[in-house]
């Protein structure tokens, strides 16, 4: 087994390593091609080399009413309908909700609809991950994010914490940190910003001085780099309004999960579908996703949707239940869209170029562990 270093970084785009004098320096460099989604599945296909269909959950929440935790109290949270049209109220229940409920947040779902949902997945990064991933490994030395806490100086902190530990030990091992503050200046700053700017130079000087450190203390080490999809900023929103034209969700008809880039629906009734699917396709900069895409995608299990819609690059659907307000940076677009790409580097010559996915990385940091 040969030592690595493993720099995670969330939301780093592959076009942005040329304003980042070290890393692109690394002997090894390609785009990392995301899959369609958010980050906690393509977090989870770096280090488990699974696709969503083989994880069994795509994207945080489903429609699941049977197991919401939030089934028991469906009567009184529809009571609760008319806080949705006062936004602090609707915020203070969320807050109050996350704080007691056993999910990690619940978004802005509408209070009314909690009940049909559940949290049908987490990040590998999760203590509540149970499936098997390169993490388990017992020799590997990891410092996550949510170990540290939250804010602007989070980064700097978990990098400091790791330079501490290389300069303790003889040989430090096998090391996984993870970054995640420049996926937070993207959201609310945007790409190309100045705070973003700032962000990105602090992260080309943590790769710096940890590869550095690193292959000090472990020459024959290995070190990665490695960002689970990019970020592009957004220019216009759309509006997506099911409920006007075909009334409530419920189980008797159809349920939707709509989420800045994604717009998901399950059927029920099924007189609904083709009128559902023929008002989604009307909607200008709203693609969906047919039984081939799909199958290329690795999202085919119903349980993921019956329809399956996504925005382009640069259109966010405003309201969702990602927030009422547009974000300045955005990703969860589809992965033809170079400015979704993120970062694969290595110090190894030979180890990654041109483009390259998720499973490619599981492939080749998994030889390294096992060698």
């Amino acid at each position: 087994m040969r030592p690595t270093l493993t720099v995670f970084i969330d939301g780093l785009p592959y076009d942005q390593l040329e304003n980042m004098p070290f890393a692109k320096t690394l002997a090894s460099s390609a785009r990392m091609v995301p899959s369609l989604g958010y980050s906690v599945n393509c977090q989870t296909e770096l280090f488990t080399g699974q696709s969503a269909d083989e994880l069994g959950f795509w994207c945080e929440w489903s429609a699941a009413p049977e197991t919401s935790p939030f089934r028991p109290f469906r009567h009184l949270f529809k009571l609760l309908a008319p806080l949705e049209s006062i936004y602090p109220a609707k915020r203070l229940f969320h807050r109050f909700v996350d704080k007691l409920a056993p999910v990690s947040y619940t978004k802005n779902i509408p209070i009314p609809y909690l009940a049909m949902f559940d949290e049908t997945g987490f990040s590998v990064f999760d203590p509540r991950f149970k499936s098997p991933s390169l993490l388990d490994d017992p020799k590997l030395t990891k410092f996550l994010h949510h170990q540290f806490p939250p804010g602007p100086e989070r980064d700097a902190q978990i990098t400091r914490a790791v330079l501490g530990y290389i300069e303790e030990q003889e040989k430090p091992g096998s090391i996984l940190l993870t970054l995640v503050e420049i996926d937070h200046c993207s959201h609310w700053e945007g790409v190309g910003s100045g705070p973003y700017m700032t962000q990105l130079t602090e992260n080309d000087a943590y790769i710096r001085d940890l590869t550095t450190a690193y292959l000090a203390k472990e020459p024959d080490g290995v070190v990665f780099v490695v960002s689970d999809h990019g970020m592009t900023n957004i220019e216009r929103t759309i509006k997506v309004d099911l409920e006007s034209r075909f009334g409530r969700p419920s189980t008797r008809s159809y349920m939707y999960f709509s989420e800045a880039t994604l717009f998901r629906v399950w059927i029920y009734d099924d007189a609904l579908f083709e009128e559902i699917r023929d008002y989604l396709d009307a909607i200008d900069d709203l693609e969906g996703l047919d039984d081939k895409d799909r199958r290329e995608l690795r999202l085919t299990r119903r349980s993921f949707g019956d329809l399956i819609y996504h925005t382009p690059v640069g259109v966010q659907i405003v309201p969702s239940f990602w927030g009422n307000k547009p974000s300045v940076g955005m990703h969860g677009h589809h992965p033809r869209y170079p400015g979704q790409h993120g970062i694969c580097l290595s110090s190894e010559a030979g180890l990654f170029e041109g483009a390259v996915h998720a499973k490619d990385f599981h492939r080749v940091l998994r030889s390294f562990c096992e060698a």
